[in-house]
């Protein structure tokens, strides 16, 4: 497949060049896609009798439609940049699709970084935080939608969950480091919610997936989503408010290490008792007496935090007594 695009593009190239192409550039590029399309129908109707083959195929199929509408709307400029996106994400989520129905981990692999790249080269340099953090949004409630479709099927995938969590939270970062300011937390913040809720629930469903039902604790946590998530979504609220709307002030801070202590204690609550999730209920536990302590010197006073932590020590002393 690598050596058919390659040698495709050069083909077209050479003949380029060499002026044997008179048609227009659009019937050029829509026969390009046509040819994809029907490489696609193909592959599909192997996907029985000749899997890897097929698989391959449909991959190398949608890569060619990316790239026509990459270069119909970067280098031809025959699409506007909306359609390009709209294009953009049918086939990611067609891919995805593709992926779950064959259960084809790679597919789906595929079809996850070419969604995340897809901003970088359909970017028009408007530097619109909104549109592209709901783009990933998208992708994410796709990677959401796959988690929990195979948790019920085939088994978790573990990889394409990373990857969302990877690029997600790290161009996320980039983009705070490089271009947030105060004024756009109102527009930044409810996204931020969104993508820690969604990487909060995404290793229930990696759990259900692994667990075998029969009330013993083999599914499996993935710590680097279960730790992972509340540490890198924290340390980014801690950014956001940091010099912002509310000044110098720690409490709303403290407010949030406070909610995420709620929230990790009713998971821990909701799933207790729950044979394939009881390694997930003492992560949670963890989770929710760790941002509980975070969240006194963050809101009290020096001797207030003293106090408490003493009456905190002393009862985990009482817990590992007992």
């Amino acid at each position: 497949m690598l050596v058919l695009l390659a040698g495709v593009a050069a083909l077209l190239k050479y003949a380029s060049d060499q002026h044997w192409l008179v048609v227009p550039i659009e019937l050029r590029l829509a026969g390009i896609a046509a040819a994809a399309i029907g490489g696609l129908v193909f592959a599909w109707r192997q996907r029985d009798t000749r899997r890897a083959f097929s698989l391959s195929l449909q991959g190398g199929a949608i890569g060619v439609l990316m790239l026509v509408t990459f270069a119909a709307f970067k280098l031809y400029h025959l699409i506007p940049a909306g359609a390009a996106f709209g294009i953009t994400i049918a086939l990611v989520a067609g891919l995805g699709v593709l992926a779950v129905l064959q259960n084809a981990l790679a597919l789906a692999v595929f079809g996850i970084l070419a969604g995340f790249l897809a901003p970088i080269w359909l970017s028009t340099g408007s530097g619109n935080h909104v549109a592209l953090f709901s783009y990933y949004a998208v992708l994410n409630l796709g990677i959401f939608g796959i988690a929990w479709a195979q948790s019920k099927g085939q088994g978790p995938w573990r990889l394409l969950n990373l990857l969302g969590f990877v690029f997600t939270f790290g161009i996320g970062t980039l983009w705070g480091v490089l271009q947030y300011k105060p004024e756009k937390f109102a527009t930044t913040e409810p996204f931020l919610l969104l993508f820690f809720a969604l990487y909060l629930l995404i290793p229930i469903f990696y759990a259900r997936g692994r667990g075998n039902g029969d009330g013993n604790p083999h599914g499996l946590v993935d710590g680097t989503l279960v730790f992972g998530t509340p540490l890198v979504a924290f340390s980014l609220q801690a950014g956001l408010l940091h010099g912002g709307v509310f000044g110098d002030s720690r409490m709303p801070l403290a407010l949030s290490a406070l909610c995420a202590a709620g929230i990790y204690a009713l998971l821990a609550a909701f799933l207790r008792g729950r044979g394939r999730y009881s390694s997930l209920v003492d992560s949670y536990a963890v989770l929710a007496v760790g941002f509980s302590t975070l969240s006194v010197p963050l809101a009290l006073s020096a001797r207030a935090t003293a106090s408490v932590f003493a009456l905190e020590g002393a009862a985990l002393v009482w817990l590992g007594v007992r």
